[in-house]
């Protein structure tokens, strides 16, 4: 009689005997998307035995992870991300923790730009930047306490008109006047157009978004704080991350691109996870990241072929004082600082990962 227990013992030898990493987790989740059961259930539930339908989608999915090298992933069809549950297949990369890494820096920095505070990290060359410098918000607060409130200048505005009015001296002219007041109020003046550009939404684009992981993990924090773009260049992948925004109720502009081609100007935040494996250690990885779209995965002769054009390409659409934060390998932080640097990025670091690896870079546009 196979029970759960003594089929989670089997199967976790099996992967051990072919060298899986983690067997143990991976025969949990496999055996737990068969039954509908978490983790704990299993446990719980670890005497109950097992029918020759759930016996037989079992050892499928064994013999998928085993044979056809499958990453669990993509064969149970989704992954937890960012307390996200995300769906996933085999057209999008599947998401990993260090990327989480990426979205707690960028919700810093977010964080302090919407609440106009100093920014959240000193400059490495010990230059000191804060928002009084770079946020054009600023203006409008200068203007406000510089002058009389809004409602008071609106109160003596409309004054001013009603004694007007009340000049006039025939219907007509009257008529012409009010025909001039409407019309003002549909072309603002230049201030009032400086005014709300300065206090609009800041606004987030994730380049290269695959399953939507980044975009959607910021956007679930932030909500009706930002606004939100994403783009791939794969409709495939797209696809996939129009489902999760729709399964999560969350509100993200999707665009077919070539990193960014197609994204509007004037962005305020651009993440992104781009390809940066080199074509050298495309080679060395496990047949399970084989398995994911090349397209996600390689980048050139020394793995950087995607920032050369990623990183210039950004700073074009940034405004100033605008932020820039990627994904790099463990290996590539020199090499990306330096295209930073070259491009005109200031304030310019690396974070690690949570295995301490170097990890994220950020950039600021001056």
């Amino acid at each position: 009689m196979w029970t759960i227990k003594k089929m989670l013992d089997w199967s976790r030898q099996y992967f051990e005997d072919n060298h899986i990493d983690n067997p143990q987790l991976d025969s949990q989740i496999l055996l737990g998307h068969v039954l509908g059961m978490t983790k704990v259930q299993l446990i719980i539930n670890g005497m109950r035995p097992l029918d020759e339908n759930e016996l037989a989608a079992y050892k499928k999915l064994v013999i998928k992870r085993v044979k056809e090298h499958q990453p669990i992933a993509y064969i149970i069809g989704h992954r937890d991300f960012w307390s996200l549950d995300l769906n996933v297949n085999e057209n999008v990369l599947i998401p990993r923790p260090d990327t989480e890494c990426l979205v707690e820096q960028a919700l810093a920095w977010i964080q302090h730009r919407l609440d106009n505070k100093p920014l959240p990290w000193p400059s490495s060359d010990n230059t000191e930047y804060s928002y009084d410098d770079l946020d054009s918000r600023q203006v409008y607060y200068e203007e406000i306490s510089q002058s009389e409130s809004l409602e008071q200048k609106t109160e003596n505005w409309l004054n001013s008109q009603a004694n007007r009015f009340s000049s006039l001296d025939s219907d007509e002219a009257r008529q012409a006047y009010e025909n001039d007041v409407l019309k003002s109020k549909t072309e603002p003046d230049e201030q009032s157009k400086h005014i709300d550009s300065a206090c609009k939404k800041l606004h987030i684009a994730d380049i290269g978004t695959g399953s939507g992981a980044i975009i959607l993990a910021l956007a679930s924090e932030l909500r009706d704080k930002c606004e939100y773009s994403a783009v791939d260049i794969s409709k495939a992948a797209l696809d996939v991350a129009r489902q999760n925004a729709e399964k999560l109720s969350l509100n993200i502009q999707f665009l077919e691109s070539d990193l960014c081609q197609n994204l509007p100007e004037s962005l305020d935040v651009i993440v992104s996870n781009p390809p940066y494996i080199s074509d050298g250690e495309m080679t060395e990885l496990s047949p399970e990241v084989r398995k994911e779209p090349e397209l996600a995965l390689r980048a050139g002769v020394d793995g950087l072929d995607v920032y050369k054009k990623l990183v210039p390409q950004a700073f074009k659409k940034l405004n100033p004082g605008g932020t820039l934060f990627v994904e790099i390998g463990s290996k590539q932080s020199e090499s990306v600082e330096q295209i930073f640097q070259k491009t005109g990025f200031v304030n310019i670091r690396t974070f690690k990962d949570y295995g301490r690896r170097p990890r994220i870079v950020f950039g600021l546009k001056p």
